[in-house]
């Protein structure tokens, strides 16, 4: 009897145990396939046709490229969220770039970065660096993760943020192997460590740097080139500015720009005909007609001043009409030297 009862409880656990056998491969395959199908579902509601599913029970593997890193990161947290789920593995790759290309723009109080790096960790150093050595400055950041980086692009992007420790202002390009830079640097020796930086880099290196100290100096050559006494006509009595004068005018519009530390003193000056008074007051007219122009023209209204010194200063004889000619002229003065 004992013996009968212990065949029939064999004979049970070996029933039991085909049964597992039968069904549990059934469950484990049903698991994937209904899994890939509730996932297959909630990209295609999110439209992202880019992401390729892989299961393994109940762990997935993503893969494809995505268009953003934003997007890669939704892909992901559709997959987290997603309960059945047990282990996500990350295959998804960023999108491929051609041309490959960043610019930085670095206005006084403000620089905008847009472009791309290969991975979401080098574009965190590239702005870490950037806070670091401009912290009072607004940052913009429209740079996407993206790969198709031209060779040595990390030793590029090193060498960008050590230049723009030596840029006062700037404009840097960059498409695959070609580098365009312009801007500001506040010394000669600056500009020559900008210089510097490039000189290991296989790149196709533009520059076009101005040093302020140079700058100034070169200002200051070329006004005392390009304005001579008695270049600015005037007829007698009258201070309304002559389409002759333009010429001039769009000089000095360009040496502001390259200075624009410096002030420029207008001076007006009258031969001794009329009264004293009425010549003071001409020789500033005719010195605020010329401010007007020259703002006219793009000279920062801060950066002059008029003057009038009526008949006080020849520099003439007023007894012949060539030399009160002469006397009826406007004199520019560079402050800030």
């Amino acid at each position: 009897m004992k013996s009968k009862l212990f065949y029939t409880q064999i004979l049970g656990l070996l029933t039991l145990l085909t049964i597992f056998l039968i069904t549990i491969p059934i469950y484990v395959n049903r698991i994937p396939k209904e899994l890939t199908i509730k996932l297959e579902n909630k990209f295609k509601n999110n439209r992202f046709n880019w992401v390729n599913i892989k299961l393994r029970g109940r762990d997935v593997t993503l893969s494809g490229i995505a268009p953003s890193i934003d997007l890669h990161k939704q892909a992901i947290k559709i997959v987290t969220q997603t309960k059945e789920v047990r282990r996500v593995n990350d295959k998804i790759s960023p999108i491929i770039i051609k041309p490959y290309s960043i610019s930085i723009k670095y206005e006084e109080k403000k620089m905008i970065v847009k472009g791309y790096m290969p991975s979401q960790k080098s574009r965190d150093e590239l702005f870490k660096k950037i806070i670091k050595n401009h912290p009072k400055v607004k940052i913009i950041k429209d740079v996407k993760i993206a790969i198709g980086e031209p060779k040595e692009w990390k030793s590029l992007i090193d060498t960008l943020s050590l230049i723009l420790k030596e840029l006062e202002l700037g404009i840097i390009n960059v498409v695959d192997k070609s580098v365009v830079l312009s801007g500001k640097s506040q010394t000669t020796q600056q500009k020559k460590q900008i210089l510097n930086y490039f000189k290991d880099l296989d790149f196709n290196i533009q520059t076009h740097i101005i040093a302020m100290d140079s700058a100034e100096k070169m200002c200051k050559k070329k006004f005392h080139t390009l304005i001579p006494i008695n270049q600015v006509v005037f007829e007698e009595g009258k201070w309304l500015v002559k389409l002759k004068n333009i010429s001039i005018f769009k000089n000095l519009v360009d040496i502001a720009s390259l200075c624009p530390n410096t002030k420029i003193e207008i001076i007006g000056h009258t031969d001794n005909k009329g009264s004293y008074r009425k010549n003071i007051i001409l020789s500033e007219q005719r010195a605020k007609a010329i401010v007007a122009k020259l703002f006219q023209l793009g000279i920062p209204i801060e950066q002059m001043k008029a003057i009038g010194r009526g008949e006080a200063e020849p520099i003439a004889t007023n007894k012949t009409e060539e030399g009160r000619a002469k006397n009826r002229r406007i004199e520019f003065k560079l402050k800030g030297y």
